[in-house]
């Protein structure tokens, strides 16, 4: 199997929103022979993987019992068919995988899609979605999964409406939450919290009502890159955000900035915290305002430290800071600050 963590799965729209019912690690499975899977070469369908793979991908797997939790599920997900239509006129159900093969002592498996099934993952043109499996790796429920994938569906619209009966029929609990209360409690809050926490993904809902009977849910969906760029856009006048007060920089001396850019500051900074993993990832016009977050309010502490950190990067990198603008250092100056 190739050692590249950055795997991307591509399906067709219709198995996004396809009907099926899968356990956690069968659906970590799927996801990890469709990363990679080459869409592009539809002849080679067979693909091995070892349990290093599937711990490697899915870090919160114990690797003293991965074997067998990878064995049953593989054994399990070879049964599995997948509902793509379902209607009073026809009814469309795909298998999965056509062959499956077990390595002994090896710790390693060979999985082999079903002909039926790659129509739905090759050659997509168009109506297709396709998302990095590190954006799903640290998830804990299926639910979260597949609301993933049916928001990155929509990612680039930036919102969809779904029927609370799709919704439960695609998660396969219609029988199981009868109440809307129970399918918000139990399935949506629990998975968008884990996709918020976890993914590349800020989604947040909200329930459109027929009467006084909930029917819907519209789902309004961001990236946390882009969610960081509009938060993070600096207004050239005072404006009116959440707090319900005017948020004002003060460039000369960020200190002196109001309160209100203070708490808003803080809102900022915990995105960009919640989206870079590592201080080397941080483009320079974040770290720039990381160093004017925490220029405002240097009580608040970052997890890649003090706001002279960010300075010192900035300036490794051919950059300085004058009035909270980001200036490109000349080779001749030796100070760095102004």
């Amino acid at each position: 199997m190739s050692n590249n963590t950055d795997l991307t799965i591509s399906k067709a729209n219709s198995f996004v929103q396809a009907s099926y019912s899968m356990t956690l690690d069968e659906m970590r499975i799927l996801s990890l022979t469709l990363g990679v899977f080459n869409p592009k070469n539809p002849s080679k369908r067979g693909f091995d993987f070892t349990v290093a793979d599937f711990c490697k991908h899915f870090p919160d797997v114990n690797p003293e019992i991965a074997y067998t939790q990878v064995r049953n599920a593989v054994l399990k997900i070879s049964k599995r068919w997948v509902t793509l239509v379902d209607n009073e006129h026809e009814l469309t159900e795909v298998a999965l995988i056509h062959k499956r093969s077990y390595f002994k002592k090896e710790g390693r498996f060979y999985i082999e899609f079903h002909d039926e099934l790659i129509p739905y993952i090759s050659e997509l043109h168009e109506n297709y979605t396709k998302y990095q499996l590190v954006n799903i790796g640290a998830f804990s429920s299926t639910h979260a999964i597949r609301l993933y994938e049916l928001c990155s569906q929509y990612r680039d619209t930036g919102w969809r409406q779904t029927s609370i009966e799709d919704l439960k029929d695609w998660f396969q609990v219609s029988d199981k939450y009868s109440l809307y209360a129970n399918f918000r409690k139990w399935v949506i809050e629990p998975s968008i919290a884990e996709i918020n926490a976890k993914s590349d993904l800020l989604v947040s809902y909200e329930p459109i009502k027929r009467g006084r009977s909930i029917v819907a849910l519209k789902f309004t969906i961001q990236t946390k890159k882009s969610a960081v760029k509009t938060e993070l856009k600096r207004p050239k006048f005072p404006h009116k955000n959440k707090y319900g007060k005017f948020v004002k920089l003060d460039r000369q001396n960020p200190k002196m900035s109001s309160a209100e850019y203070g708490n808003y500051a803080k809102d900022c900074l915990k995105i960009l915290e919640d989206f870079y993993q590592n201080i080397e990832d941080v483009p320079n016009e974040d770290l720039l305002f990381y160093w004017i977050f925490l220029s405002v309010n240097e009580s608040h502490k970052s997890r890649f430290g003090r706001k002279q950190i960010f300075a010192e990067k900035l300036r490794e990198r051919g950059y300085k800071i004058i009035d909270c603008e980001l200036v490109e250092i000349d080779k001749k100056q030796i100070d760095f600050f102004r």
